[in-house]
């Protein structure tokens, strides 16, 4: 089985915005070749691809028929084999390989998500959800993994299968961009959301300090980590002041 890739790599040392954009563009099929063989090759690919791109990289994978990302037990398989990487999917069924992040942004997340979690064991209006949780949008068809996510009660229906990603957009939504993310790329990520009928949604920019907020009415604002940000009618009562948690040294 042949495999053609392009790996493009731009100096993220230099230039702060860019990453690693790795496309796996085509790929010849042995018919011959079994099942496991075929899986076998793939997953190697992968490895070989992710390493080709560390330490900083965004993956890119599309491998056309071979797999349909669209199948939960296909993802969850790709996920349970390679347990260190954050894998989500696009509205064309491409694999997007995300990198660990630094120590700092790990901190951060833990920081924003254990706020929601607080606020909604007071108030218990709903479901909150960390990093590692992946939603498939119901009009995109792409599997997300907010940083951190909230979900009404009202909303939260028993799965028939609990081996699947739940179908549904989140009410709330964080991202946090952190210093290998593109702004561009994290943008589209929420516009995404609203698409999808995340109802609030906060892009949080430590390096401009800068907050992008998000609403389902298609209102979009940004203010400063000096301004206190509210969860709105989503999140009533919930107040967050990002300094206290971005606290400069």
């Amino acid at each position: 089985m042949k495999t053609y890739t392009n790996i493009e790599t731009e100096n993220i040392a230099t230039v702060q915005e860019e990453t690693v954009h790795t496309y796996l563009v085509a790929r010849d099929m042995d018919k011959d070749k079994t099942k496991q063989e075929l899986d076998k090759e793939i997953n190697e690919q992968i490895e070989a691809t992710i390493e080709a791109a560390v330490p900083y990289f965004r993956c890119v994978l599309n491998f056309g028929d071979l797999l349909d990302l669209n199948n939960d037990h296909v993802l969850l398989q790709l996920s349970s084999q390679n347990p260190n990487l954050r894998l989500e999917t696009d509205r064309n069924n491409n694999l997007i390989v995300l990198m660990a992040t630094y120590d700092k942004t790990g901190k951060h997340n833990l920081a924003l998500g254990a706020k929601i979690y607080n606020w909604n064991e007071e108030h218990q209006l709903g479901e909150a959800f960390d990093s590692s949780t992946g939603f498939k949008m119901p009009i995109t068809n792409s599997i997300k993994s907010p940083d951190v996510s909230f979900i009404l009660h009202s909303r939260l229906e028993v799965l028939e299968d609990e081996n699947q990603f739940r179908t549904i957009a989140p009410d709330f939504v964080i991202e946090l961009r952190s210093s290998t993310d593109r702004l561009k790329v994290a943008i589209a990520k929420m516009e995404e959301y609203i698409e999808n009928g995340v109802r609030l949604g906060w892009l949080i920019d430590p390096q401009t300090e800068n907050v992008h907020i998000y609403r389902l009415n298609g209102n979009h604002i940004t203010q400063t980590f000096d301004e206190k940000l509210s969860g709105e009618d989503v999140l009533p009562k919930f107040e967050l002041n990002l300094r206290n948690i971005f606290k400069t040294k």
